[in-house]
């Protein structure tokens, strides 16, 4: 299981900061789509320069112009880019083909998806790498996460990354769905002791 690290800041410095606090402890970095809105390319240069042996993710969620971003992205250094399932398939298929070509991976976010069960079959015909399934934002708001996992999970064998209000008090249950991967931000990011609470996160994987 892989565990991947977010980084939502509107400060690149302050979060090229806390990414080097735990980077030991991640297998996959996150560039938020807060960073890439704030800074655009320079985020993933900074983050390539800093961590050159550390899988990028650039979480910018893709709608349109998919080809000229991605050949941009992978060009600078990113390893994976995300795309939304709510854009068209045609998109889709073309972000892809221009990743692949480039030696990048691309993440299909289910966050916007009108059937994620759909979307999650559609992923392999697709040629998706990784599925982005977002979790509750509650801890005791797992019942909703459990339904729709069955629906996602059951209808693809694309590895699944679960996101979105991991905490200490929802983890074990998360884990017990053994995705192929988790996704943490704030609650590592913006702790008073970030290198300790990934710590704890990574032990657990």
């Amino acid at each position: 299981m892989k565990f991947q690290i977010s980084f939502d800041f509107l400060d690149l410095e302050e979060a090229i900061k806390i990414a080097k606090k735990v980077e030991k402890f991640a297998d996959i970095i996150e560039i938020g789509s807060t960073l890439i809105y704030s800074h655009g390319i320079k985020a993933i240069k900074e983050f390539k320069s800093n961590f050159p042996d550390k899988e990028l993710f650039v979480d910018v969620k893709l709608v349109d112009r998919v080809e000229k971003i991605i050949n941009e992205y992978a060009k600078e250094g990113a390893n994976i880019v995300s795309i939304l399932a709510g854009t068209s398939n045609n998109v889709i298929q073309n972000a892809t083909k221009t990743a692949h070509e480039n030696s990048c991976e691309i993440a299909l976010d289910l966050i916007d998806a009108s059937s994620m069960g759909q979307s999650a079959m559609d992923a392999q015909a697709l040629d998706i790498d990784k599925i982005i399934f977002h979790g509750p934002h509650e801890a005791n708001n797992l019942e909703s996460l459990l339904e729709e996992w069955e629906n996602v999970h059951g209808n693809t064998k694309t590895p699944i990354f679960i996101a979105g209000g991991i905490s200490k008090e929802n983890i074990n249950k998360i884990l017990e769905l053994k995705p192929s991967g988790i996704i943490i931000g704030d609650t590592i990011t913006k702790s008073e002791n970030p290198e300790q609470e990934a710590e704890y996160f990574k032990n657990l994987l």
